[in-house]
């Protein structure tokens, strides 16, 4: 099977862009497992018809364009949209129909929309994300599957666990719900370590104030893969309590390290661990205090949630269901 990936320019400004690694991720690996994967070069002469597959990620901007033109040599078009949203799907469904072809004014889910006639199969990453597909954008249940993602660092056997809840983001991301995280911390008196980069000082502001008049909160800055893997492995509680996530790979790479996982219960996160998570409203710091200190002193996912996290969303496994989902259109 030979499969061109698509992406945004813009996915490529930041080596740590989440889009541009989960492609990047499922090249090697699906080079691994026999496939030919090529990276598209806008400044090559590409023969699109030479490929069984083209996948294109992100809602992004060139999208109608690019399907319609390229239609005539290449059907088997896939999308990945990457929804990471908590809007109504009413709203979203609405927002999806404005626009014009006429006058060329193309938002990124009204180009969905119009596209979803040249697209033969969207892949979501979440049951979640399936829905806003399906009842957003009209398609057809038959032209959507699910393909989770992959944990990415690898999972450490006979970890020493302490009581501290870890987090990892980009701290300064409104969405991630930092401050809240810290002000439960500050509340409820658990040791909690932050990691991760900031956009600048003055949207740290806000969350620095809090750490600096609690002795039980840290933030050790960017980690290297070595060293977010130590903290992994020596967290009791991972916790992300965000306002909007579309899967939170680093909580699932927390849980199969062993770490009891305190998620948000807005979005597709949840999913991901069943029971074995504790859920919190993000906007309710005392919720989110609340559970993490059980999940600190009498915690219930692991070690099983480890277990099944290693079974079900290893790298192997997910790009093999990828490869069912391709063949389900080459037909």
């Amino acid at each position: 099977m030979k499969i061109a990936y698509v992406i945004c320019v813009n996915y490529c400004i930041s080596h740590f862009n989440g889009i541009r690694m989960q492609a990047n991720e499922w090249a090697d690996e699906l080079q691994k497992q026999g496939c030919t994967v090529v990276r598209v070069n806008p400044w090559d002469n590409v023969a699109w018809e030479t490929f069984d597959i083209v996948h294109i990620f992100g809602q992004v901007d060139f999208l109608y364009n690019f399907c319609r033109r390229i239609t005539d040599r290449n059907k088997n078009i896939v999308l990945s949209p990457i929804i990471d949203t908590v809007y109504k799907r009413w709203a979203y469904k609405l927002v999806s129909h404005i626009g014009s072809k006429f006058m060329r004014l193309y938002s990124v889910n009204y180009q969905v929309r119009i596209s979803s006639r040249y697209i033969k199969l969207f892949l979501a990453r979440t049951q979640h994300e399936y829905s806003y597909i399906h009842n957003s954008y009209s398609v057809p249940d038959e032209k959507i599957k699910i393909v989770p993602l992959s944990f990415r660092l690898p999972k450490i056997e006979n970890v020493r666990k302490e009581d501290f809840c870890l987090h990892v983001s980009k701290i300064t991301d409104k969405r991630k719900n930092v401050l809240r995280l810290c002000l439960a911390a500050e509340k409820f008196g658990f040791k909690l370590i932050l990691a991760g980069s900031i956009s600048s000082e003055e949207d740290f502001r806000a969350i620095k104030e809090v750490i600096d008049k609690n002795e039980n909160i840290s933030y050790v800055g960017r980690l290297s893969d070595a060293d977010l893997l130590d903290y992994y492995c020596r967290a009791k509680v991972f916790a992300l309590p965000s306002i909007n996530e579309g899967v939170g790979l680093v909580a699932l790479e927390a849980a199969v390290n062993g770490c009891e996982i305190v998620v948000t219960e807005l979005g597709g996160p949840k999913e991901y661990y069943g029971e074995g998570a504790y859920t919190v409203n993000p906007y309710d710091i005392n919720d989110i205090g609340e559970k993490i200190m059980q999940a600190l002193y009498h915690g219930k996912g692991q070690p099983q949630l480890s277990k099944t996290i290693s079974e079900k969303f290893n790298l192997q496994h997910c790009v093999y269901q990828l490869r069912e989902a391709y063949k389900s259109i080459l037909s």
